[in-house]
């Protein structure tokens, strides 16, 4: 029995892992997106959630306000990503959130935070911000 129960959690613990590694993965490359200015794009690419909740003049407008001051990006490295099956104000559904501590041109020390949901299938962005 307690060889079972090993298994058992090693298997969920490797879907856990996988899962995770496909979001950062998504994460990642929505975020060079983002990096490289190109903010409709980033919009395009977000959970349908997300574009019910914000327009894209209003997306492109806020990072113009809050990233573009920032300048290029010189590092990034994942802090952290945890799963959630719910958040304050979404609906149910599979939620991925993942910190980022990022080193910009012009501010040393960020850290960034992206929400994902796999609401479509695929991981995608539903909320981004940046303390």
């Amino acid at each position: 029995m307690k060889k079972l129960i090993f298994i058992l959690t090693l298997c969920i613990s490797s879907l856990v892992s996988a899962n995770e590694s496909s979001g950062s993965t998504a994460a990642k490359e929505w975020l060079k997106i983002v990096d490289a200015g190109n903010y409709t794009e980033s919009w395009q690419k977000s959970d349908s959630f997300f574009k019910s909740q914000l327009s894209q003049t209003k997306w492109d407008t806020a990072l113009k306000g809050v990233r573009t001051p920032l300048g290029k990006v010189e590092s990034r490295s994942e802090l952290g990503a945890k799963e959630y099956s719910s958040l304050p104000g979404a609906p149910e559904g599979e939620y991925l959130v993942i910190q980022f501590q990022t080193e910009f041109e012009n501010k040393k020390s960020a850290t960034e935070t992206l929400t994902l949901s796999k609401t479509s299938g695929q991981w995608l962005p539903v909320g981004y911000f940046i303390k």
